[in-house]
């Protein structure tokens, strides 16, 4: 895992020292020429509108159409600034707010009917206007060689070579290659430097200050690549890819095409974005009052607790989260372990020493109330990956596919790959890809899905999981056999120790 310095840490993520590219100025000047049009149009839309119909509706209408276009965007960096790709768009945002200015102004007693609409329509027209202007400019600053983002082709294949060939003479694209990625593929000599391997990409991202990355097809195994974009971490460049069969592919909204070759924009990781900073405000929230309702049911579990086990009801242990680092997680105490023992033993559930107290708090989950002190102090969220000790996260970095990335994200109370079945003796490999495909998937309302899934599956209390054999416990000097895991129910973490 990669330290401040760039080195590797216990999770096998990068844990800091963002690898910086471009200055984005390229992609800020596309968005500030768009915006500005757009203002201007406006302006004139609404200055216009009051001379018609008056300065309520105009202003309304106007003021409306702002928020509308703030909201829809529409203006981040493309390969071919289209208006006719925009028209739906920017009608729709046109459309919702003249249509709800021209019931409410009436209504109100503050405008006429139809006025609304009058400059909703010049409001539309003057828009389009906008972006042909903008979008004439843009180009005609590519053709004089100014804003090109510097890009890397990966792959040396028909697809990428093509890719780079067109890129290179057509400079209304607004892209400059610096050179291509692959293992072991030549190059015709006059197509461009061949610049490293796959595996070396996120530093050639950041020696050449890259902002865009096109992934095509060549030599490199397709995980391989994944891996390396995965590395990519906080890189401020655009990654596109080319669809495997692009001959067939329906070309729509989602992709460019570039000398008829689609390219699909890959969605940024969204613990990059804006609305990820709500998951940890929700968090708070939740777990706070989680906490408060709950606080009966733990006193009386930690009564019982103390009763059958003795001194020492919560339960410490060292697990992994957030970019590799060790957190001290908390849980009710089921039985009294010898000392190191929790750390590598698979799961207690056959334990023989086991109580009453001990067996029911470990079926119904109440073990995993106090996580939801770890929730606020920050050392995990209420969903993500499910944390594991240090001593098989670091076997499994070495023999699991797409293990180490889990780390990106907070680990959860539960997780995407709980709740999908995955618990129990299933495949590590399989949870891996599931966290995964949640951390690349993320929104606030995907952790609502899961949230409500694993009450589901609680209340009422689940049907047990089939009996299949327990495995031993592994040696300090092994690692542990794939698929050999224990019991992970949806609050409950991978290998269950007491």
């Amino acid at each position: 895992m990669f330290d401040s310095t760039g080195t590797r840490g216990t999770s096998g993520v990068r844990t800091g020292g963002p690898v910086h590219a471009g200055d984005h100025s390229s992609r800020s000047t596309f968005g500030a020429i768009v915006f500005s049009a757009e203002l201007v149009a406006l302006v004139a839309g609404a200055a216009v509108g009051a001379l018609l119909v008056g300065p309520v509706p105009a202003v309304a209408v106007g003021a409306a159409t702002l928020v509308g276009l703030l909201l829809a965007g529409r203006r981040a960096w493309r390969f071919h600034p289209l208006v006719l790709a925009d028209l739906p768009a920017i009608a729709l945002v046109v459309a919702v707010p003249t249509l709800l200015v021209e019931v409410a102004l009436p209504a109100l007693g503050l405008a006429g009917r139809s006025a609304a609409l009058l400059v909703g329509a010049i409001v539309f027209l003057l828009l389009v206007a906008a972006r042909f202007g903008a979008f004439a400019v843009i180009r005609s600053r590519r053709r004089a060689g100014r804003d090109a983002l510097h890009a890397l082709v990966v792959g040396c294949d028909d697809a990428g070579v093509r890719l780079g060939h067109s890129l290179d003479c057509n400079p209304e694209y607004g892209v400059e290659v610096v050179g291509y990625v692959d293992d072991d593929r030549p190059l015709l000599a006059d197509l461009g430097p061949k610049l490293g391997s796959v595996e070396s990409l996120p530093e050639l991202v950041q020696e050449h200050r890259i902002e865009l990355v096109l992934v095509a097809f060549g030599a490199h195994p397709d995980d391989h690549v994944v891996d390396a974009i995965r590395d990519l971490g906080d890189a401020p460049c655009d990654v596109y890819v080319v669809p495997r069969m692009y001959e067939l592919n329906q070309h729509s909204g989602a992709t460019e095409l570039i000398d008829g070759v689609p390219v699909a924009k890959l969605r940024r990781p969204a613990f990059r974005s804006p609305t990820w900073r709500l998951k940890r405000v929700v968090d708070v929230v939740v777990a706070g009052i989680a906490l408060l309702l709950v606080s009966p049911a733990l006193a009386v579990i930690a009564a019982a607790v103390r009763r059958e086990t003795g001194p020492g009801i919560i339960f410490k242990q060292e697990r992994i989260g957030l970019r590799g680092k060790p957190f001290t997680l908390y849980k009710f105490r089921s039985l009294q372990l010898a000392a190191g023992e929790g750390d590598v033993r698979w799961n207690i559930d056959t334990d023989t020493r086991l109580g009453p107290v001990g067996k029911f708090i470990r079926a119904t989950s109440l073990d995993e109330l106090p996580q939801l002190f770890n929730v606020l102090k920050g050392d995990m969220s209420l969903v993500g990956p499910r944390p594991e000790r240090p001593y098989f996260v670091e076997r499994f970095n070495e023999t699991i596919p797409g293990y180490r990335y889990r780390h990106r994200v907070p680990v959860g109370l539960t997780g995407y790959a709980a709740v999908n079945g995955l618990r129990g003796d299933t495949s590590i490999h399989q949870r891996a890809h599931y966290d995964n495909l949640y951390i690349e998937s993320w929104s606030l309302w995907l952790d609502v899905k899961i949230a409500i899934w694993t009450v589901q599956q609680l209340i009422p209390r689940r049907t047990p999981e089939a009996v299949l054999p327990v495995p031993n416990p592994p040696a300090l000097t092994e690692a542990p056999a794939e698929g050999a895991d224990v019991d992970d129910s949806p609050t409950r973490e991978t290998h269950r120790t007491s």
